[in-house]
């Protein structure tokens, strides 16, 4: 009785938090207050990044030469190649563009609901921030493939059937390099896998990237090194370049600034890693368990954009593979799980504060010179030092569990 009564709430949840959805992209709330951009079209990175490549193979035009085309109608590839395998014609244009994306956010939707799984009242807030907030509105309103990742993922930790998560996680890194160091998923999918196959399925792993990589289906780590990519530049950032950015507006040395910061998150990195709040916090855990896989599989390419990357906030959805785990170690009265999912709400707080800093006033001009507001500016350091903490708290526990499944599974081969 208990469990079809949260099922009948969480359907009930997911009926509203639509209806709010919609609401927010009929009245334009969504595109003038709290996520902005240069255009009012919806679902930009859709059609610019899906729809305009498969119009331009459809013209005979070969892969080589969309790469070369910086044109409204064929813009720079950014994506693997096997996305020009997608079936394409008028009819499905209309499909793609008109009924797809709402399709896939309603399935968004009722699947971050699901997962989640909210029991209480603090629960319940959490998943209407996580989906609410301004960085997941940026997500579903520019329809960025990486949703499609994000749902491939939880199909990964979920399925028993290992070839299938396997071909997905090949999938994922054609569409998508980053998704690469999800890897290690492989170590907690089977709790009988020998090491010796073990061993050999991640040679195979290897080669097959290398293969992948050497015969250009990563054909955009080009546009990166020639820095064709599209950035976020002040706006809407999630990377731990945004404290550096902000302090190089006031004419401080960007890359002394970065530096700075660099070490620093190592540094603080390193001492939560040795500390014994996360030594406890995994200690004698499971890894093999659905949560253990999707906290692995989302946590990775957290970290690993942060890092690395400049990323625009919609990337933070994959944050929302964490939140499960947390929100179980949360119910084992685990304090320091508690003082997590504590520091969560505050942040998702506070992109309602971020969010629509990037929109309302941002910038102003004075003799044609660009000058950006305090408010934004204070906003964005917050939001970049918010970020900071949190990324150095998740950084942490994930290093943590990647050390020790990689040290069990040398142990379990040398014997």
């Amino acid at each position: 009785m208990r469990r079809f009564k949260y099922i009948t709430l969480n359907i009930l949840l997911s009926l509203i938090l639509i209806l709010v959805i919609f609401f927010l992209f009929k009245s334009g709330i969504i595109k003038n207050y709290i996520v902005g951009g240069p255009t009012k079209d919806f679902f930009i990175d859709f059609k610019v990044g899906f729809i305009s490549y498969l119009e331009c193979y459809k013209l005979d035009l070969n892969f080589e030469v969309i790469q070369k085309i910086k044109s409204e109608d064929c813009p720079a590839f950014e994506y693997g190649k096997i996305i020009l395998l997608m079936p394409y014609n008028e009819n499905l244009k209309l499909f793609y563009l008109d009924y797809l994306p709402y399709i896939i956010i309603i399935l968004f939707l009722f699947t971050t609901i699901f997962l989640l799984n909210p029991k209480n009242k603090l629960e319940y807030f959490i998943v209407a921030l996580a989906i609410l907030n301004p960085s997941t509105l940026l997500q579903i309103e520019r329809f960025n493939n990486d949703i499609f990742i994000f749902f491939i993922l939880i199909i990964i930790a979920l399925n028993r059937i290992y070839i299938f998560n396997w071909l997905l996680f090949f999938f994922c890194i054609l569409i998508k390099t980053f998704p690469v160091v999800s890897g290690p998923f492989i170590f907690i999918e089977n709790k009988k896998r020998s090491p010796i196959f073990l061993l050999m399925l991640v040679i195979f792993f290897g080669a097959t990237f290398l293969y992948f990589l050497l015969n250009g289906y990563f054909p955009f780590l080009d546009d990166i090194k020639s820095g064709n990519i599209s950035k976020p530049g002040y706006w809407h950032l999630f990377t731990l370049n945004t404290i550096p950015k902000v302090l190089k507006y006031f004419e401080l040395n960007y890359i002394f600034c970065l530096v700075i910061v660099y070490l620093i998150f190592f540094y603080v990195l390193h001492k939560l890693y040795k500390s014994h709040e996360i030594i406890n916090l995994i200690k004698d855990q499971d890894f093999f368990t659905f949560r253990w896989r999707l906290f692995l599989l989302g946590g990775n390419i957290l970290l690993f954009c942060f890092v690395f990357f400049s990323n625009y906030t919609n990337r933070e959805v994959f944050l929302i593979l964490l939140i499960p785990q947390f929100l179980f170690l949360n119910i084992k009265k685990n304090k320091f799980s508690n003082l997590i999912i504590y520091f969560l709400i505050f942040r998702y707080l506070f992109l309602f504060i971020y969010g629509p800093s990037n929109v309302i006033d941002s910038t102003y001009y004075i003799d044609n010179k660009r000058y950006f507001s305090y408010v934004f500016l204070t906003a964005t350091f917050v939001k970049g030092l918010l970020d900071f903490l949190l990324m150095a708290l998740i950084g942490s526990i994930l290093i943590k569990i990647n050390f020790l499944i990689l040290k069990r599974f040398i142990l379990k081969l040398k014997f």
